[in-house]
């Protein structure tokens, strides 16, 4: 039977990698933190976007 690859092949145990995890982890944190951030900055500063509703009394005749 083939052996699969990067399994043991006295069926030992797991073990992680976590200093992999622990970069990636932190990796994600910062890019989940900068989209929050950018997402939270376009909401604030409006540019070209929808304009204001005027009222109709500020209509001019």
């Amino acid at each position: 039977m083939q052996e699969l690859v990067g399994f043991p092949e006295n069926g030992g145990d797991f073990t992680y990698d976590y200093e992999t995890i622990r970069k990636a982890g932190l990796i994600f944190a910062a890019v989940a933190f900068c989209i929050g951030v950018f997402i939270i900055m376009s909401k604030k500063l409006r540019c070209g976007g929808k304009p204001a509703a005027r009222s109709p009394l500020d209509a001019k005749v």
